[in-house]
């Protein structure tokens, strides 16, 4: 370049001509030319050294990170997956096939739209397949099924889309973990909680726990309503101060100071874990207040209601010592039994079919042993029909948990004592197999109770029925005396005789019928079970007793005229039934209305027995009773047959007739139905199944006792005019009768004819000795002797004492002459 440089200086200075200037210079140039030819391909040399430096650490970098990549593919927890834009799996890692113990394919599908069978709930899937289907990334696709090996899996996926340098969309990468574990320890503390949040429902204590942080974490429905004006306040997460400051600021300090000041002071008092106090919150009852300190810092404080425990020592300054001991039994109580579920007052067994895995200290005192010895036990070793209820408590483990199984049995404890339990069984998982959840709550001294509120309320009834039942046995005794007299008057005219002996039969059969609904009232009839009753004559009667009962305002018609109409049915227990329903339809008409007592015989449709699947078909014989009152509001009509349950005010009811209407109808093979829609008055329908008529008793032979030869009979009884006419009906079947005025007189009589009696026929109740006490004395003369006990009334234990020995008898007085040979006819045919 210097060369040319110089040339060209020369030529412009005229040392050289132009041609040959031209010459030169062209040869100069052809050198430069080769010279940067040559200069260049030493530069792409270099640069092709430096590139494949590069590509061989390029390579290094990448077999590094394939390396690395192996790595964590190996210690990872789960696998790796990758699809390709038709969502086809290109790769699954070998974590997946050792997971499930097969070919991934065979559970995954061959693309992950095949995963849709594996996702239980319909929704969710269709939300990840939008995102899948739109290529975006999504996380935790939970999916479950049963293992290889028999074993519930549950997995879950999550992926991001991979895109090409152009932006179209490639396929997935994506992982996968096995939840399996995670999800059963889910569902297990699940149930835990619901198990303690159950049992803290259903201690009558109120109960309150906070973190350690002063935050609400437990609380009770029985401890807000202790505080009735915080009790919106009184939510998980809410601090102790908040809710102390609410509680001040709506009335709950009354002092002139600082709010702020005595919300200090509380806290500080929270905090310290002082000794039980007793005081009486908003809500103006007396609780007991515990608090005591959580081994993870925190605070459980424990409202126990004692304002009858206050009233008893407000009332009755006397027994101050009782009070005193059961006060520290009860702070002894709260020391020993801190566990939650040992604070419930229900009895709490875990059942899982085969035999008792856990019970509380309730449910040990319930069935009187101790809890160490129910747990490994049979439930059916405590129960009566134990092995019947297992059956059927068992399949409340198989049902949805809202739908609990209750009944009540008894339980048999090893000292013998029978206790009535309500049991109430719901299903439960023990170690990860199902099992019965069972509360059990002692009822022997409610169903006392409700035992003596129904004599009460029976009793009650009676003394107002008692005016009307003296005006009807006035007009019966009016009749018989009436005609008596009239017969007495003209004796010689046999066809005045014989009406006026028929008028007093007529009005004998009506007191004794009288007298009958009066012992089935109250209960001292001997039989309680079912019998085949006419409905109509039953129905009818009801007049009689509603006489009294009903105010004058109140018009009742009673349409009972199908005497074919029979049931099998407890007379005792329908008679009180249908009194109830007129009861009931009285109190509704406060003002006064017709109350419709109307007797059917029907056929009911198939929605009938729809709604009463347990039914058989066929006929049934309907009882309506009906009122005018406002009727039964919708929202108390599937209450409405509760026991106790009523909507009346305290004192003028006690809720229990509609429970035993429903009783009654459920024993006869029946239903009960409130018909009626509210405002329009209600109608009472009670169903119960027709039966045929008894046949008539065919008319009997003489009462003989071998063929030609009477039976001699032993009567006592110490009514003369009764004895007299017992005498003349055995005399006429054909009897030798020797009569006794008590039971002293009969062994008299008994000794001195030698013992030569076929039979004994006795009265129960006499003086000096009674017909038991003489069936006792006669047993020791003779066993086989058949006595026939005659009474007035007699209750069902009176009844099996008499009747405890074969060849014993009894009839309720008065007795009709056919029914006191058939009677006798069946002693001496045994």
């Amino acid at each position: 370049m210097a060369g040319i440089g110089t040339l060209l200086g020369v030529s412009a200075a005229g040392h050289i001509a132009w041609p040959m200037a031209g010459a030169l210079a062209g040869t100069l140039a052809a050198g430069g030319l080769a010279f940067r030819t040559a200069r260049r391909a030493a530069a792409a040399a270099t640069a092709l050294a430096r590139s494949d430096a590069a590509l061989r650490q390029a390579r290094d970098e990448l077999e590094e990170l394939r390396s690395r990549t192996r790595d964590f593919t190996a210690v990872s927890p789960g696998w790796f997956w990758e699809t390709g834009p038709d969502h086809r799996y290109l790769f699954l890692s070998g974590g997946l096939t050792a997971l499930l113990g097969c070919d991934p394919r065979t559970v995954f599908g061959d693309s992950l739209f095949d995963l849709g069978t594996l996702v239980a709930d319909r929704a969710t899937w269709a939300e990840y397949r939008g995102d899948i289907e739109s290529g975006r990334p999504f996380r935790d696709l939970e999916v479950s099924f049963e293992g290889a090996d028999g074993r519930d899996l549950v997995l879950r996926l999550s992926a991001v889309p991979v895109r090409g340098t152009d932006g179209r969309f490639r396929g997935y990468r994506g992982c996968g973990v096995d939840a399996t574990a995670e999800t059963l320890a889910l569902v297990e503390a699940r149930f835990m909680q619901a198990v303690v949040h159950d049992a803290i429902d259903s201690v009558s204590e109120g109960f309150v726990l906070f973190s350690a942080d002063g935050r609400l974490l437990i609380c009770n429905d029985q401890y807000r309503r202790a505080y009735p004006t915080i009790a919106d306040m009184l939510t998980p997460g809410r601090s102790f101060a908040e809710i102390l400051r609410a509680a001040a600021e709506r009335g709950g300090y009354e002092g002139a100071g600082d709010i702020g000041t005595w919300v200090e002071q509380r806290l500080t008092r929270h905090l310290q874990h002082s000794a039980p106090v007793d005081g009486r919150l908003s809500d103006g009852r007396w609780y007991r207040i515990s608090e005591h300190a959580t081994g993870t810092g925190g605070v459980v404080k424990i409202l126990m209601d004692i304002t009858e425990l206050k009233t008893r020592e407000e009332e009755l300054a006397d027994q101050t010592a009782r009070l005193k001991q059961t006060v520290a039994a009860l702070r002894e109580s709260e020391l020993r039994y801190r566990q939650l579920v040992e604070l419930a007052p229900y009895g709490i067994v875990i059942w899982d079919r085969a035999a008792v895995r856990f019970a509380n200290g309730a449910a040990a005192a319930i069935l009187g042993v101790a809890a160490d010895a129910l747990e490994g036990c049979p439930l059916a070793a405590f129960l009566e029909g134990g092995e019947a209820l297992e059956a059927t408590l068992a399949t409340a483990a198989d049902g949805p948990e809202t739908a609990p199984r209750r009944l009540e049995c008894d339980a048999l404890r090893p000292d013998g004592e029978r206790r009535r339990l309500e049991v109430a069984a719901s299903p439960a998982v023990r170690d990860g197999e199902p099992a019965v959840l069972l509360v059990l709550n002692d009822v022997t001294d409610r169903r006392r109770v409700e035992g003596e509120l129904q004599r009460a309320q029976k009793m009650e009834a009676v003394g107002r029925m008692a005016g009307g039942i003296a005006h009807e046995f006035n007009n019966m005794l009016t009749a018989i005396g009436g005609f008596a007299r009239l017969a007495e008057r003209n004796p010689a005219d046999p066809d005045r005789v014989l009406t006026c002996v028929q008028e007093i039969a007529k009005a004998s059969e009506r007191a004794a019928a009288l007298t009958g609904q009066l012992l089935d009232f109250s209960h001292r009839r001997v039989a309680d079970e079912r019998e085949v009753v006419a409905i109509a004559p039953l129905v009818r009667d009801l007049r009689v007793f509603l006489k009294p009962l009903l105010s004058a305002g109140i018009d009742v018609t009673i349409a009972a005229d199908d005497d074919a109409a029979h049931c099998l049915v407890n007379p005792v227990t329908l008679n009180q039934a249908l009194l109830n329903l007129a009861l009931n339809g009285r109190d509704a008409m406060p003002d006064g209305g017709a109350l419709t007592i109307a007797l059917t015989v029907e056929t009911p449709g198939s929605a009938f027995f729809a709604r009463h699947r347990g039914l058989k078909p066929g006929r049934y014989v309907t009882i309506r009773v009906s009122d005018q009152g406002v009727g039964v509001p919708a929202e108390i009509r599937d209450r409405i047959w509760e026991p106790f349950f009523t909507t009346k005010e305290p004192g003028k009811g006690t809720g229990l007739g509609l429970w035993m209407v429903y009783g009654t109808a459920q024993q006869s093979g029946g239903a009960v139905e409130l018909e009626g829609t509210e405002g329009r008055g209600a109608t009472f329908a009670l169903h119960l199944p027709a039966v045929d008529p008894p046949a008539a008793p065919a008319r009997s032979d003489p009462l003989q006792v071998v063929e030609g030869e009477g039976a001699v009979i032993l009567l006592v009884d110490d009514e003369e005019s009764v004895r007299r006419y017992l005498r003349l009906v055995l005399q006429e079947a054909g009897c030798t009768v020797v009569e006794a005025a008590d039971g002293q007189e009969a062994l008299d009589r008994y000794d001195e004819a030698g013992g030569l009696f076929d039979a004994v026929v006795s009265d129960v109740s006499m003086p000096r000795m009674n017909g038991l006490e003489l069936a006792r004395a006669l047993e020791t003369r003779n066993q086989l002797l058949p006595i026939l006990f005659l009474t007035g009334y007699a209750s069902r234990e009176t009844a099996a004492g008499l009747t405890a020995q074969e060849g014993r008898q009894i009839v309720m007085k008065p007795v009709a002459p056919e029914r006191l040979l058939d009677a006798l006819r069946d002693l001496l045919a045994l």
